[in-house]
């Protein structure tokens, strides 16, 4: 079986057959979605549209519905809608939760699929934090065909955790065959989606009034990595793997110089650290969201966990 979880990060490749090192970033997959972005803007309406049923779920219902092609790409959607105060999970739950997973073994003539995420929020519950969305959300999925001469079939279970009081997982099963030159109504949803999907930068690269600056250690052992940003934005902070638990301020303070500045505490890490080790970060302020991946050299890690 082929899974895609929220730990399988950064280069888009959350939904892969032959999992891929988790930090190689991938900067082919977003050219593309700009790319099918103008394509589903010009087309949209121009096709039937595509959609699999509703499958009923935990105070929920999911669904796969089709998108645009350009005859080498494909973006297709995930939908899930909530039953209100519902919220279900980013990749990265937080303190709980569980992320959506994917299993995508079943399909016909994929060479490769990538699941991607809208920016989340965050929200409270008994639990501790979490970032995740309310009320509905949609996941851009980009394919690529073995064989651009062919639809595409996309068999995919799903599973997906839904919270209110306590978190619940649900689960759907889909099966949707596409052409892989088409557009359909569901095109301009998609391509709202994936433009909320967090731009991925290098550190220093702004991009809608957002930026990664600096990072360093505080005296008392954490890291604090300074953006440029409104000052209600947002941080989250992703580690390679389980071992890793990241957890930011939820509110930045302000520099001398005008730009903000979060402390992230690394709560829970590995008993052994080996080598420098690449960090994901994402930043949402103002409607917008960027990503970077940043790498901290081993003995700032060993500090940063107390070691």
């Amino acid at each position: 079986m082929t899974f895609a979880r929220c730990g399988e990060f950064f280069d888009g490749g959350m939904a892969r057959a032959g999992r891929r090192n988790r930090f190689q970033p991938s900067y082919a997959s977003a050219a593309a979605l700009v790319m099918l972005l103008a394509l589903s803007a010009g087309m949209a309406g121009s096709a039937v549209a595509q959609e699999t049923a509703w499958e009923e779920g935990h105070a929920s219902r999911a669904r796969l519905i089709a998108g645009a092609g350009d005859g080498t790409q494909l973006l297709a959607g995930i939908e899930i809608e909530l039953t209100e105060g519902y919220k279900t999970y980013w990749r990265h739950a937080g303190d709980s939760g569980l992320p959506p997973e994917i299993d995508w073994s079943g399909s016909r003539n994929v060479a490769d699929l990538s699941l991607e995420f809208p920016a989340p929020g965050r929200f409270r519950d008994a639990s501790g934090t979490f970032f995740g969305y309310q009320d509905e959300v949609l996941l851009p999925v980009m394919i690529t065909p073995t064989d651009t001469g062919e639809p595409v079939t996309l068999s995919v279970s799903l599973s997906y955790g839904v919270c209110k009081d306590v978190c619940i997982p649900a689960f759907a099963d889909f099966e949707l065959t596409i052409p892989v030159a088409q557009s359909g109504s569901h095109a301009p949803r998609l391509a709202d989606a994936s433009r909320q999907v967090p731009r991925r930068v290098t550190p220093g690269e702004p991009y809608a009034g957002l930026a990664f600056h600096d990072h360093d250690l505080t005296d008392d052992g954490k890291l604090a990595l300074t953006v440029e940003a409104p000052p209600d934005a947002l941080l989250m902070a992703e580690g390679p793997d389980y071992h890793w638990f990241l957890d930011p301020d939820e509110a930045a303070r302000p520099d001398s110089s005008g730009r903000q500045v979060f402390t992230v505490d690394f709560a829970e890490t590995p008993r052994e650290i080996t080598g420098a080790t690449p960090f994901r970060f994402t930043l949402v302020g103002d409607g917008a969201a960027i990503e970077t991946l940043i790498e901290i050299p081993q003995e700032a890690l060993r500090t940063l966990a107390g070691h």
